[in-house]
């Protein structure tokens, strides 16, 4: 019987212990911190939309019983100017009493990023009414015009701005229509002639052309083949109705190099 009841009482302590243990665990709170909620590098395409705005999360790692504010700066290393590419209504974020997230607000200037210009604007917390986050307290948005791509847009009359295989000039004109879903462009070949079919992800607006020979400039000479490499430059910008090319220039077994191929559509 002793036995028995010495294990009771052990028994007692153990649950007497864990319980304490556990109300002692569920009165510990952590420390309230503050800090942007997407520290990695945001992406912000500026469309022509005067109501549009792009939120910048803030948040608390508990909700407070008071309002908490927090103070910013706004920085740029490629330049960006407030009132010409962005605007900002405050430069304080405040998160109400109860809550544990707002936004910063920041409007970006569809105007301002005429001709396929990108900005970063990098987002600092600067002081508040609670301490931040370690690594927590910088943001970093990139804002590019954007339009959604229509490839019909692709059809018509395009001045040239710059062929690096100098079959065209700066200036000249050329037509271009859309076949099957990509934008067909011509090489002024007499002979063995065949297009370039430019193809366009909807996505990303990456252009790419796949090995084509396009021809040759006399009945019995060369035929002259091109093909699209990855290159930044082979793009579409849709608000400029503008499309560029990296080709790679072969025949045989000859590589004549790379070169770009940019259009304009003319009004």
């Amino acid at each position: 019987m002793r036995k028995y009841i010495y294990l009771l009482s052990i028994l007692l302590i153990s649950v007497i212990f864990v319980g304490n243990s556990c109300k002692k665990k569920d009165f510990t709170r952590p420390p309230e911190l503050a800090k942007f909620l997407n520290t990695a590098t945001l992406s912000y395409p500026v469309r022509d939309d005067a109501a549009s705005v792009f939120k910048i999360a803030v948040g608390l790692t508990q909700p407070s019983s008071v309002n908490k504010t927090f103070t910013f700066t706004v920085s740029s290393p490629t330049g960006a100017v407030e009132g010409t590419q962005y605007t900002l209504p405050s430069k304080t974020i405040t998160i109400p009493a109860g809550q544990t997230i707002d936004s910063i607000s920041v409007k970006g200037l569809f105007n301002g990023y005429n001709g396929g210009r990108k900005d970063t604007l990098v987002f600092t917390l600067t002081s508040g009414d609670a301490p931040f986050f370690v690594g927590g307290t910088v943001a970093k948005v990139v804002l590019q015009q954007y339009c959604p791509f229509n490839i019909n847009v692709f059809s018509g009359n395009f001045e040239v701005l710059r062929d690096d295989w100098e079959d065209y000039f700066p200036g000249d004109i050329v037509t271009l229509s859309v076949v099957g879903g990509k934008i067909r462009f011509d090489y002024p070949t007499p002979f063995n002639h065949q297009p370039l079919l430019i193809d366009v992800n909807p996505n990303t607006f990456a252009t790419s052309v796949p090995l084509t020979a396009f021809g040759s400039y006399s009945a019995t000479g060369t035929v002259y083949s091109a093909k699209s490499v990855a290159d930044a430059n082979s793009v579409v910008v849709p608000c400029d109705e503008k499309i560029s090319v990296v080709l790679n220039f072969t025949a045989g077994s000859s590589n004549f190099g790379n070169g770009l191929l940019t259009l304009k559509k003319k009004h």
